[in-house]
């Protein structure tokens, strides 16, 4: 009885890894936009401070709660092309220097792309779908000695097709845009715009 319960648990979970598989290789996933990085100023500054608010909640249990890859990917843009000698994690902004909060905030599909989307993951991807609709809004907010000084917006796009007909190509998504290359896209948008905005290298003190 013991070894025929065995045999049947580990045909199910062959069967259910071989149908998460074929779903998620029948999918190519695209963002935008592409990551072009701005030119660094030629010499750092100053020290900025950040945070990235995800709205999501850590587990109160757990000693340490790793920070998502977004407070990497700002802290290096930061540092290495928005001409800071150092970035730090910080909140509430401090009353002297640069301060940058981040909200993301998901933006939702069309019912219509939820709707067949769904009914192609039920048919195992034999019907076809198509979303463009689908990705994040960035917002940054610049405080200068603790007062917002403008507020920048940008847009990561997310487009998805999923069809069994595209498993033979599911290599392609190593040619595409992911998710982290496109919030860079997005810092990097913002350096350009604060940068000719003025307000970033006019309130770096020397460190």
């Amino acid at each position: 009885m013991l070894h025929s319960r065995l045999i049947g648990w580990f045909c199910r979970s062959i069967f259910c890894v071989g149908i998460f598989f074929t779903v998620t290789g029948c999918m190519i996933i695209s963002y935008m936009p592409e990551a072009v990085e701005p030119t660094p100023p030629p010499t750092k500054a100053g020290i900025a401070g950040f945070f990235f608010y995800t709205g999501a909640v850590g587990d109160p249990k757990k000693e340490q709660n790793s920070l998502p890859i977004e407070f990497r990917l700002i802290q290096e843009a930061l540092e290495n092309k928005g001409g800071f000698a150092a970035a730090t994690v910080s909140t509430p902004a401090s009353l002297k220097g640069i301060h940058l909060n981040v909200y993301e905030i998901v933006i939702e599909e069309s019912i219509a792309s939820r709707f067949f989307c769904s009914l192609s993951l039920l048919t195992l991807t034999a019907l076809p779908c198509y979303s463009s609709r689908g990705g994040f809004l960035v917002q940054y907010d610049l405080l200068v000695d603790s007062e917002l000084k403008k507020t920048y917006r940008y847009e990561i796009k997310e487009r998805r097709a999923q069809w069994i007909a595209l498993l033979p190509i599911m290599w392609m998504n190593g040619l595409m845009v992911d998710y982290r290359q496109a919030f860079q896209g997005t810092i990097y948008q913002f350096l350009r715009d604060a940068q000719a905005d003025g307000h970033l290298h006019l309130h770096m003190a020397p460190t």
